[in-house]
């Protein structure tokens, strides 16, 4: 009866201690706010965003009403370009200028803000899968 008990805490143990859906990262966090450019994730490099200045950084922002703004801080002054986006799941579509582009969210934490997008990141004429990194402070 001791080795059934014995034999039962461990796979009860087992269950509690398997991997779930909950261990990889979150994307359900709040996605509006101020996030700052980090780097980007591309062919299994990671590349720190360097174009902060002394004076201030870069940022895109969402606001509640599907509204937002994209921060180049250049010269000690801020080159805003407006945009709206969507957010459906773990997709979020931007559109500005009239033209839109869609990224999916691949986590989304109090902290951390990744969304996976595809364009030509080296000018080289083909496009890479990106992954670009915010935080949020």
């Amino acid at each position: 009866m001791k080795k059934i008990k014995l034999a039962i805490l461990a796979i009860l143990s087992g269950f509690m201690f398997s991997c779930s859906s909950d261990d990889g990262p979150t994307t359900s966090g709040e996605l509006t706010g101020k996030w700052y450019y980090k780097e980007y994730l591309v062919a299994g490099e990671t590349i720190p965003y360097d174009d902060h200045e002394v004076c201030g950084k870069d940022y895109i922002q969402f606001n509640a009403d599907g509204t937002g703004l994209n921060v180049d801080v250049w010269s000690c002054t801020e080159d805003v370009a407006f945009f709206t986006y969507t957010r459906s799941g773990n997709n979020i579509t931007v559109t500005s200028d009239g033209q839109s582009d869609t990224a999916r969210i691949t986590e989304l934490s109090s902290t951390t803000l990744k969304v996976k997008v595809t364009y030509d990141f080296d000018g080289d004429g083909d496009d890479e899968s990106v992954i670009e990194v915010f935080t949020k402070s």
